[in-house]
């Protein structure tokens, strides 16, 4: 009589066995399922890299109008400099023939006339 009992036990547990089975692959399919779906929409993120893309496009622009207003500032800088240099040889040459004259006597009339 205890055979009849083992087999029901052995039944139940099989059927324990079989259900929990059963909701696993549920459970995994509705994940998997989850997880293709929000890939789908939020995982390639389309939205996103063109944003993305137009802002890199934005940057590289702005890093070509930095570099060339660099290099407009190192023109600018050098002609600066030049006159700067020029400036000081043409002072300097306005002031050399001042002090290479001599000074006139204070009732002296001058000697261009």
């Amino acid at each position: 009589m205890q055979q009849p009992e083992t087999g029901s036990e052995q039944q139940q547990l099989q059927e324990k066995v079989w259900s929990f089975a059963q909701r696993g692959v549920v459970l995994l399919v509705a994940m998997l399922v989850g997880l293709y779906i929000g890939y789908f929409f939020w995982g390639q993120a389309g939205a996103l890299k063109e944003q993305v893309a137009q802002l890199e496009e934005r940057v590289n622009m702005r890093e070509k109008e930095r570099d060339t207003l660099k290099s407009q500032m190192a023109i600018i800088d050098r002609d600066k400099k030049e006159v700067e240099k020029r400036l000081q040889d043409a002072q300097a040459r306005c002031a050399a023939p001042a002090e290479a004259a001599p000074a006139a006597p204070a009732g002296a009339a001058p000697a261009n006339p």
